[in-house]
């Protein structure tokens, strides 16, 4: 008789990525997400998708490697919430080339945000999240310089995508915090550094999303 299959158990864990490390299993160079947890649980764990070595905010962290692809998978659009911190002038016309999309030097496709609203006007000095390390200097010449807070929301994974995006409206990003990924929010209680496991209601939305963008690709499939 056939032995009947046990069903998989993947771990979920959401990490409040600290700036300074990179979004990797392994660096030679830099400390990396799984360098947060202890070593004995690090075996067969990545991250999904990444966030940039200088910026912070919430990364998921899994052994799942097929809810992972079907999660990045381009063509899936999910969405993923930002706050950032940028040095110009941005006024109503450039949120709105942001989200009607921007040509950028050295891609075929527009960049675009899904949207983007402003927040608040603040001091470089008062940001509450780490200044990116190229952007430090300037915290030290100018700290009273005025910068203004956006939240923006990207359904897309393109490199280095929303300091692009300032770039092309004459903005400089000098900070930027990841607070929600597939419609699960940062836990604030989390700690930069520390994590959690998932609840079972984030568990069961990833799933949920999974699931979807498996039976719309497969649907593209048999087209």
């Amino acid at each position: 008789m056939a032995r009947k299959q046990l069903p998989e158990t993947y771990r979920y864990y959401m990490l409040n990525k600290p700036a300074g490390c990179v979004s990797a299993c392994r660096d030679a160079q830099h400390p990396t997400v799984l360098d947060c947890f202890p070593p004995e649980e690090r075996a067969g764990l990545f991250p999904m998708g990444r966030l940039d070595k200088n910026s912070v905010g919430i990364l998921l962290i899994t052994d799942d490697g097929k809810l992972n692809r079907r999660l990045l998978a381009p063509e899936n659009h999910i969405e993923k919430q930002y706050q950032v911190w940028a040095v110009g002038k941005i006024s109503q016309e450039k949120l709105n080339l942001l989200q009607n999309g921007i040509v950028v030097k050295g891609l075929q496709q527009p960049l675009k945000a899904q949207s983007v609203r402003m927040l608040k006007q603040e001091k470089l000095c008062d940001i509450p999240v780490p200044i990116f390390e190229n952007r430090k200097s300037l915290l030290m010449e100018q700290p009273e310089l005025s910068v203004c807070c956006l939240e923006i929301i990207l359904t897309e994974g393109k490199r280095h995508e929303i300091k692009r995006l300032l770039e092309a409206i004459g903005c400089m990003a000098v900070a930027l915090k990841r607070i929600s990924f597939a419609g699960i929010a940062l836990d604030e209680a989390l700690l930069p550094g520390t994590y959690r496991n998932i609840t079972e209601q984030e568990r069961m939305l990833l799933l949920s999303l999974g699931q979807n963008a498996n039976a719309s690709n497969s649907r593209g499939v048999n087209r």
